[in-house]
C-alpha cells in the first residue's frame, strides 16, 4: 500500500560553512503538498544557500534533505530534478532564439518515431501546457521577444510540463510591473491549486501576504521565526528579520528651503506605440514617482528623461544646462540614470567598484588607468557620500550585495556632480533593510536640491518616497497625486481602473 507523503519538501537540521562564514546552523524547514511557503531574510541570512542545498547545487555539511518523502542523497542540480523540484531563477533562465514551446519542453522534447524533434508535436503540447495555465503566450513565437513577465511564465510552464512536486520562485517580482505581478499570482494559485507547491522568496512583505500560506525566517544563518502567514503581520516579520523594530510608513523629510526652479521638463515627448504627447515638470529637491501597468509608457518616459531612448517628438531640457536628446548628453547635462536591470545595464561585475564608479565622470576608466591615485581618492569620498558598505574598493562589485551595488551607481553619479537622477525600480532585488538606507539617502539627496525621478511598482515605496506621483495607463499620464495623499489602493485604483477590494482573494 502506498503512503501519502503530505510533505513536499523536508531541509532536517542543515548546517553550511564556508570559510570564516556559519552559512547555515541547523536549519530546519518543512513545505507541505500544494501549499506555497515564504522563506525571508536580509541579504546574507543564508537563502540563497538553502535554496542551492534544496536545489542539490550545494551540499550540506550536516543534515539531510527530502523531497516527496524521498531523501536526496546525491547532491546535484540533476538528482533534485529527479525527485521533482525546480527553480525559476532571479535572472531569466531563457534560450532567446529559440521559439517558446522549445524553452518550455527543452528538458523533455517530443520525438518521432526516427529520434527526431516533431516540430508539430512540440508546439501542440507546449501550447496545451500554456493554456493550462491561463497563459496567452504563442508557443511559436521568439521566447527573447517577449516581456520579463512572459518570460517568466514560460519557465513556470516549463517547471510544471515536468511535473515538478516543487518550484523555488527567487525575487519572481523583481522586474515586473503591477499587472504583471497579478498575472504571475494568479498562475501561481492555480498551481497551488493542483498540487505544486512552492517556495517563494521575496523582499517585498506585501507579496508574502498576497501568495503565501507559510513563512520562515533567516537571520545570519540561523531559523528565527516559522509561522502561518494568516497569524502575523508585517511588523512580526520585520522584527524577526532584523531583529529590531523597521518603520514602514511614510518617510520623514528633511525640511530645507525647496527653490521652486526647474531642474528636468519634457514637453510634448512621445514615442510611437509606448507613449501619447507628455509633459513633465521635476524641480530641484523633488521626488517624482512614476507608476503604471506594463504598456503605461511609464519606463518609456523614464529611459526618454534620461537620454536613454531618443523621443519622436517633443523635447527634453535639463534646467538652464540646455536640451537633452541623447545620453551622453543627458551625463553632460548631470542627468545620471539607474537602470531596472543594475547587473546587465548599470554594471561592469567583474571590475572593481573603483572602476565602476569612474564609469560616470566623463573619463571613463582612462581616469582608474592613468590617475589610479586620484581615482582612488575621489572614489573613497563617493563611496562614503553613498553610504556603500564595502570592504575593499578594489573588491569586483559582483561581491556586493544588491543594496550595494545599487548604492555604488547612485555614488557614482554623486561623483560625476549629477543634478538629477533617474531610477526604474530602485529597490528591485534589495532586502528590506537596505530600502530604507536607500530611502533614506534619496530623501537626502532631495533635501540637497537633487531633482528625483523614480519608476516604480512597490505601491509602498511610491507612498513612502515621493512629493508627487504620477499615475499612467495606455501611454499617458491618467492622474497626479500629491505625495502625502497616495495610498497603495488608490494608487492601484487609479492605475487599472479597477477597485482594489475587487482583486483581493
Amino acid at each position: 500500500m502506498s503512503v501519502v507523503v503530505d510533505d513536499a519538501l523536508r531541509c532536517e537540521s542543515i548546517d553550511k560553512a564556508f570559510p570564516g562564514v556559519q552559512a547555515l546552523a541547523g536549519v530546519s524547514v518543512t513545505v507541505r503538498r500544494g501549499s506555497v511557503h515564504a522563506l525571508l531574510g536580509e541579504n546574507g541570512a543564508g537563502k540563497s544557500t538553502l535554496i542551492k542545498i534544496m536545489t542539490g547545487a550545494e551540499r550540506p555539511d550536516r543534515g539531510r534533505v527530502l523531497i516527496g518523502g524521498r531523501p536526496l542523497r546525491q547532491h546535484t542540480p540533476s538528482a533534485a530534478r529527479r525527485l521533482g523540484i525546480r527553480v525559476v531563477h532571479q535572472e531569466r533562465q531563457i534560450a532567446g532564439d529559440l521559439s517558446v514551446a522549445h524553452n518550455v519542453l527543452l528538458d523533455s522534447l517530443p520525438r518521432n518515431r526516427l529520434g527526431l524533434v516533431s516540430t508539430r508535436g512540440l508546439i501542440t503540447a507546449a501550447q496545451r501546457q500554456l493554456d493550462a495555465l491561463g497563459v496567452e503566450i504563442d508557443a511559436r513565437a521568439r521566447a527573447g521577444a517577449l516581456p520579463p513577465a512572459a518570460q517568466q511564465l514560460v519557465e513556470l510552464a516549463r517547471a510544471v510540463s515536468l511535473r515538478a512536486a516543487v518550484v523555488v520562485l527567487d525575487e519572481p517580482t523583481a522586474s515586473l510591473a503591477g499587472d504583471e505581478v497579478r498575472t504571475l499570482f494568479r498562475v501561481i494559485r492555480e498551481l497551488r491549486a493542483a498540487g505544486t507547491s512552492l517556495v517563494y522568496i521575496s523582499h517585498h512583505l506585501h507579496e508574502v501576504f498576497e501568495v503565501a500560506d507559510t513563512a520562515t525566517v533567516l537571520r545570519n544563518g540561523r531559523q528565527v521565526l516559522d509561522v502561518a502567514v494568516a497569524d502575523t503581520d508585517s511588523d512580526d516579520l520585520l522584527r524577526a528579520m532584523f531583529g529590531r523594530e523597521v518603520t514602514h510608513a511614510r518617510l520623514p523629510r528633511i525640511e530645507r528651503p525647496r527653490p521652486d526652479e526647474p531642474a528636468l521638463v519634457a514637453r510634448g515627448v512621445s514615442l510611437r506605440g509606448a507613449l501619447a504627447p507628455t509633459d513633465v515638470t521635476v524641480r530641484r529637491g523633488e521626488v517624482v514617482a512614476l507608476c503604471g501597468p506594463a504598456g503605461s509608457g511609464a519606463s518609456e518616459l523614464a529611459e526618454i528623461l534620461a537620454g536613454v531612448v531618443a523621443a519622436d517628438s517633443g523635447s527634453v531640457t535639463a534646467g538652464h544646462a540646455g536640451p537633452v536628446g541623447s545620453r551622453s548628453r543627458a551625463a553632460r547635462r548631470g542627468i545620471g540614470v539607474v537602470p531596472a536591470d543594475r547587473k546587465r545595464d548599470g554594471l561592469l561585475l567583474d571590475r572593481s567598484v573603483i572602476e565602476n564608479l569612474s564609469l560616470g565622470t566623463g573619463h571613463g576608466l582612462s581616469r582608474w588607468i592613468h590617475r589610479p591615485a586620484e581615482a582612488r581618492r575621489a572614489a573613497i569620498g563617493a563611496l562614503a557620500k553613498g553610504k556603500v558598505r564595502v570592504a575593499s574598493p578594489s573588491a569586483p562589485v559582483r561581491l556586493l550585495s544588491g543594496g550595494n551595488q545599487q548604492r555604488v551607481i547612485i555614488s557614482r553619479w554623486l561623483l560625476a556632480g549629477c543634478r538629477v537622477l533617474v531610477l526604474d525600480q530602485p529597490t528591485a532585488g534589495v532586502d528590506v533593510a537596505a530600502k530604507f538606507d536607500i530611502y533614506a539617502q534619496l530623501l537626502e539627496l532631495a533635501a540637497d536640491g537633487l531633482a528625483v525621478v523614480v519608476v516604480s511598482s512597490d505601491y509602498e515605496e511610491i507612498c513612502g518616497l515621493a512629493d508627487r506621483v504620477l499615475v499612467m495607463r495606455g501611454g499617458g499620464v491618467v492622474a497626479t497625486v500629491e505625495g502625502a495623499l497616495a495610498t497603495p489602493d488608490s494608487l492601484y485604483e487609479l492605475e487599472t481602473g479597477i477597485r482594489a477590494e475587487e482583486n483581493r482573494v
